[in-house]
């Protein structure tokens, strides 16, 4: 990473962690992401932006429904027309992912998705982080959001 871009997230960070004042590009400020229904913001629709203009993702999730997925799946189906590879990974964790929201992910040709087995892990699995790639820019997501 170049000393500019250094420079340009240390002041991201400064600003958006120690001092609001302090003048940075709002590219590398950490912002939080939620629902505000007064604002007409929803996560949902932040993950839908990065999705679209993104190059390649990568979604850790620990578990998956139709109820998490349905609202994805035009996007993801644009992805896949448009080839852009993404990378899921879930996790057996209580048996709380659908079968058939699995079988629909599987079917995607753009998407790898991968199951970790806590069977024989000492612990369980709870995250979400979702990464956005681009040429000059990468996106992370680290929510509570579940899918």
């Amino acid at each position: 990473m170049n000393q500019d871009k250094i420079v340009q997230l240390k002041q991201g960070l400064s600003t958006a962690f120690i001092n609001q004042n302090i003048s940075s590009n709002l590219a590398y400020k950490p912002q939080f992401v939620s629902n505000n229904y007064k604002e007409g913001r929803k996560v949902i629709s932040s993950i839908e932006d990065e999705l679209l203009s993104c190059e390649e993702f990568a979604i850790s999730v620990a578990f998956i429904t139709m109820g998490g997925i349905t609202p994805l799946l035009q996007t993801l189906r644009e992805l896949e027309q448009r080839s852009i590879p993404g990378k899921i990974l879930t996790t057996d964790y209580l048996t709380f992912s659908d079968p058939k929201a699995l079988r629909i992910l599987a079917n995607f040709k753009n998407i790898e998705l991968k199951m970790f087995v806590t069977e024989n892990a000492k612990e369980g699995y709870s995250t979400q982080k979702d990464t956005f790639l681009r040429k000059r820019k990468c996106t992370e997501l680290l929510s509570e959001v579940l899918i």
